[in-house]
């Protein structure tokens, strides 16, 4: 039997946690939206188009507040929760569609800000990827990319890599920040600002915001039961009162095309 590829994998797992995705606590978090907004520096008369787009929801936040938004999706059940979000706020100047990143359908230079939040470690084909979000985008228009991103120490990006993909089997890599700078500077894309933060992200509520079989499931309690004894490993998960949380670095760039 042919085995799926990694596009097709993503599709399939984010149709089956479509919701759980869209009601997941970061997903809905509405101070994280308006830093990236900012961070955006959108304003009333920009046109988005947010590549892997989820539920909408970034989206619906933006189009309050700028001309249009346009999201795009390779899962089907995303952008039908997106649709059905966006009618329900009573937000007409969106539009959904699903469609392929690596082959976006939409005419060449149609939006003045093109971006990626929390997507890149879902791909293979960053390059193509890139190019496609720079020909949609306007001239001296505006891409960003928000994504988690690889540690530095080699043993633990080990560890989280795969802790990643027993969390979510669509899961590929997460990118270094020097390889996303170099993406910009390979594609001729003027670097406009960046920033890294580290983020505690809840442990119980990050393992539900997916699914995965019993069997992945006892294989990541097991997994994380032996990182926790690691002494390296476990100084990057801390409680806070009765929660467990553990570290992730977020990088979130933003470029500018050039005028030619």
């Amino acid at each position: 039997m042919k085995q799926p590829n990694l596009k097709e994998i993503v599709r399939l797992q984010f149709n089956r946690q479509a919701q759980k995705f869209s009601s997941w606590s970061v997903t809905k978090n509405q101070e994280y939206a308006d830093y990236y907004f900012n961070f955006c520096e959108m304003a009333p008369g920009d046109t988005l188009l947010d590549v892997s787009c989820g539920s909408g929801d970034f989206c619906i936040f933006c189009a309050q507040n700028i001309g249009h938004a346009t999201g795009v999706d390779l899962s089907d059940k995303m952008i039908d929760l997106a649709k059905q979000q966006a009618m329900e706020s009573g937000i007409a100047n969106t539009t959904f569609r699903r469609g392929d990143a690596v082959s976006l359908p939409y005419e060449a230079e149609t939006f003045s800000i093109v971006i990626s939040k929390s997507a890149f470690h879902h791909y293979s084909d960053y390059h193509t990827i890139f190019s496609e979000m720079k020909r949609c985008c306007y001239r001296q228009g505006r891409i960003s990319i928000q994504d988690i991103v690889a540690y530095d120490d080699k043993e633990v990006n080990d560890f989280f890599e795969s802790f990643e993909q027993l969390v979510d089997t669509s899961h590929k890599v997460a990118c270094s920040k020097s390889f996303i700078l170099d993406l910009y500077q390979q594609h001729n894309v003027d670097i406009l600002s960046t920033m890294e933060i580290t983020i505690d992200l809840n442990l119980n509520d990050y393992l539900n915001h997916a699914v995965r079989s019993d069997k992945d499931t006892v294989h990541l309690e097991q997994f994380l039961e032996t990182g926790l004894k690691d002494d390296v490993i476990k100084n990057y998960f801390q409680y806070k009162e009765k929660d467990f949380f553990f570290k992730r670095n977020v990088f979130v760039i933003l470029g500018q095309k050039k005028s030619r």
